[in-house]
């Protein structure tokens, strides 16, 4: 029964993989981001503000600090994964200080004394989790695993993060007392169902790109610069109307009326609600992790 739950998320989620890196750049990177929000409270009250700091300053340093910790060190951490290197729980104890008189620290540490191979890395990313000292960080390394592993390029979602707590607990309890079964059944059902939800959300979004396009053309010679703006803000995690209006060589009036018409026709959100330092992304990067 394990080996077929393990076949089935390594399955989702090289799917998912896939499919995320033939979709439009707005929405892996949205995806990117939304794994890092969901070391936040509420995951998405925080994404919008990583959202919006990845191209205006003025919201890098008005970034919750806390929050912004968490980005640079997934970041990073994801980056040394990609190279290979196992991940520093050092680093990880600057934005979770309990890591560093966790009393498990050197039982976490046995789950990646080498590189993960083959389908252990699943096992590797339970077995963190499982040791971990919270479920944030647990979710957060067995999603690094996974990179380090080979089983996904970018961080698209926490794999373990659909258990319910109190079924994740004594899940959890059990593994460490040496019985697997439970927290593996909970938890690769959780990955593999996750990753199936988003690489289902992605395709959608695929297939809407099509019509978005006739949308457009419905607007006739109004929507000449509308459609490259759709273009550019497909192509990015988020715009403002200056950086827009630079990309496209035009008028920063031209580019405030693109994006009115691509907000109108659902295709773009101002994110921060203000009259200065606006921000704008593709909605339906928005609307795949809000689902």
């Amino acid at each position: 029964m394990i080996s077929s739950l393990v076949e089935e998320a390594v399955d989702q989620i090289a799917r998912l993989d896939q499919v995320a890196a033939d979709s439009p750049v707005a929405a892996g990177e949205t995806l990117r981001l939304s794994a890092v929000a969901g070391a936040a409270p509420n995951p998405i009250d925080a994404l919008v503000p990583l959202l919006a700091a990845e191209v205006d300053p003025f919201h890098e340093d008005a970034l919750d600090p806390a929050l912004r910790a968490w980005r640079d060190v997934v970041t990073e951490e994801v980056r040394r994964a990609r190279g290979g290197a196992l991940p520093s729980l050092d680093r990880l104890a600057t934005v979770v200080p309990s890591l560093a008189t966790y009393s498990h620290r050197p039982r976490l540490e046995a789950t990646w004394r080498e590189a993960p191979v083959g389908t252990a890395v699943l096992h590797r990313a339970l077995d963190a989790a499982a040791w971990a000292p919270d479920p944030v960080t647990g979710d957060m390394l067995a999603a690094l695993m996974l990179v380090l592993g080979g089983r996904t390029y970018q961080l698209r979602f926490l794999p373990f993060h659909g258990v319910a707590a109190a079924d994740r607990a004594s899940a959890i309890a059990a593994w460490r007392a040496g019985d697997e079964t439970p927290w593996a059944t909970a938890a690769l059902t959780a990955a593999a169902r996750g990753a199936r939800r988003v690489r289902e959300r992605l395709t959608r979004l695929a297939a809407g790109i099509a019509d978005e396009a006739v949308t457009l053309d419905a607007l006739g010679r109004a929507g000449i610069t509308a459609r490259r703006a759709l273009r550019q803000v497909r192509g990015a995690v988020a715009t403002t109307m200056p950086i827009l209006a630079e990309d496209l060589g035009v008028s920063r009036p031209a580019a405030a009326d693109a994006l009115r018409r691509l907000e109108a026709q659902g295709l773009a959100r101002e994110l921060t609600g203000r009259a200065r330092d606006r921000v704008w992304a593709y909605a339906p990067a928005l609307a795949l992790v809000e689902a």
